[in-house]
């Protein structure tokens, strides 16, 4: 009997739910086999592959099913002792609505016996008035007078405002209407993030990748345990760092390897990863296809970085630095 996962709360199990099932994936090649793109298994387990993208997003996960989950094992080949605890965070992680009471009715009061329908009350008419007032509406004070018009100019000032917010410009060159485009966040005012032990993100997953690309052995699991913490030790010790196990700027400048097109293995796995955590859902081949350099120069459009479809360091920062969308 699979024991109840730590983190009670629905988003902690929701979490360790995505970093179980992305476990299986990542391990789905062990023995020679081949790892299958996530187009091909969210085929196989019947989703969309946004939707299977997000099940396998630790950083911003989507709760999968458990007959998604069962799927999943089965067509990944998971172990058996495996599927009772990823059935057991996927219920853990979709608590049951809770159903509001029903309202208690409003009781009406009967009507006396012998009382007859209410009579509508009629509208009060000055008494002064003679037959040819009936009906005219009221003339308006002072205060209404001065109320209306003060409502009219805060309108027009808002309309005004919203126009001139919004107002296309017009292209000289093209003769065609087009709106301002909005300003990209500088690249300077993004910053390495500090990766320690006990993490579990996509950045543990980058660390790792990007620790075997400098030819470490370990084992990508997306867990910041005591093995990555050693490795990372290690390759601080290595380059004359401060060795303190936690991965801040120095330690990230040292591991961010460039990648380019036509590269493979671990550096573009993470390349990859990062960039499906940043919205733009890849297959994690570890090939650098032009499908994956044109994704990178969306993203450094998208951060004010020079268009250039190859990753060096300002790119890694940003991608490290990229909130998970």
């Amino acid at each position: 009997m699979a024991e109840a996962p730590p983190n009670g709360t629905a988003d902690g199990a929701g979490r360790e739910l995505s970093a179980l099932l992305r476990t299986w994936w990542e391990e789905s090649a062990r023995g020679g086999g081949r790892k299958p793109t996530q187009a091909s298994l969210a085929r196989q387990v019947g989703v969309t592959q946004t939707t299977l993208s997000r099940y396998l997003n630790p950083a911003h996960p989507l709760v999968a099913p458990p007959d998604a989950v069962r799927a999943l094992h089965a067509v990944l080949g998971a172990p058996p002792d495996g599927l009772e605890t990823a059935l057991l965070l996927a219920r853990s992680a979709r608590p049951a609505p809770a159903v509001a009471p029903p309202a208690a009715p409003t009781a009406v009061p009967a009507p006396e016996p012998g009382s007859g329908p209410v009579p509508a009350p009629r509208p009060d008419r000055d008494p002064a008035a003679g037959p040819a007032g009936r009906g005219a509406a009221p003339r308006p004070g002072r205060g209404t007078v001065r109320r209306a018009l003060l409502v009219a100019a805060v309108a027009a000032a808002v309309l005004t405002v919203g126009w001139t917010a919004s107002r296309a410009v017009l292209d000289p060159g093209t003769g065609h209407t087009v709106r301002p485009a909005a300003a990209p966040p500088r690249p300077e005012a993004t910053r390495w993030p500090l990766v320690r032990k006990g993490e579990t993100s996509s950045l543990t997953w980058t660390v790792q990748r990007l620790l075997r690309a400098h030819g470490h052995t370990l084992r990508a699991d997306g867990v910041f345990g005591p093995e990555t913490r050693a490795q990372v030790v290690a390759f601080q010790k290595r380059h004359g760092l401060q060795p303190d196990g936690k991965v801040g700027r120095d330690t990230w400048r040292m591991l961010a390897l460039p990648a380019a097109p036509g590269d493979r293995g671990p550096r573009v796995e993470a390349v990859q990863d990062l960039l499906h955590r940043a919205g733009q859902p890849a297959d994690i081949t570890g090939a650098y296809t032009a499908a994956t350099q044109q994704m990178v120069r969306d993203f450094q459009r998208r951060s004010g970085l020079p268009a250039t479809g190859v990753v060096d360091g300002e790119t890694w920062r940003a991608l490290v630095s990229a909130p998970p969308a």
